[in-house]
């Protein structure tokens, strides 16, 4: 079991903090040890300023979204366009064009309204994301607490509920 090499200096020492494949295997006095919390009281408020300083928000990392362009080919790889593709090129093979264009057309305008289906839905997902933020329960100073989960550092006791 090793520790991820990223360390955080508090007033009274070093805290090598885990990810949480690692986390998961160990001993809950262990990670409380390591991350240098109380089991019972969580942290002060001068520690969680100190690690929010630190470590920042409990922000999802995103990846760099793809190009449209890639999204638009992508929904070529669905099963039942790759069989309309066949389909036309074979109707291209026997000389039967009014067919393949026909049939290209109808791919053409299937894909599109697919695409720009999953464009609204995905930035409707991402509006209401940012209209109701997830919250959670946490142990800070002894008490407990309802915070947003970006506010979370580690070493936070969470109440799972």
């Amino acid at each position: 079991m090793t520790a991820v090499p990223n360390e955080f200096s508090s007033a009274n020492s070093t805290m090598t903090f885990l990810n949480s494949d690692t986390a998961c295997r160990m001993a809950t006095d262990e990670v409380i040890k390591m991350l240098q919390t109380d089991g019972r009281l969580g942290l002060n408020e001068s520690e969680i300023a100190s690690r929010l300083k630190y470590y920042g928000h409990n922000d999802f990392e995103t990846d760099d979204e793809e190009p449209i362009w890639k999204k638009y080919l992508g929904q070529f790889k669905e099963p039942m366009i790759l069989l309309l593709l066949v389909s036309a090129f074979i109707s291209l093979l026997m000389k039967q064009y009014d067919d393949s264009i026909s049939i290209t057309i109808a791919i053409i305008i299937v894909v599109t309204v697919a695409f720009i289906q999953e464009s609204r839905a995905e930035k409707e997902i991402e509006a209401l994301k940012k209209l109701v933020p997830p919250k959670c329960v946490c142990i800070r100073d002894g008490k407990s607490h309802q915070i947003y989960a970006r506010d979370l550092v580690p070493g936070d006791l969470c109440i799972l509920d």
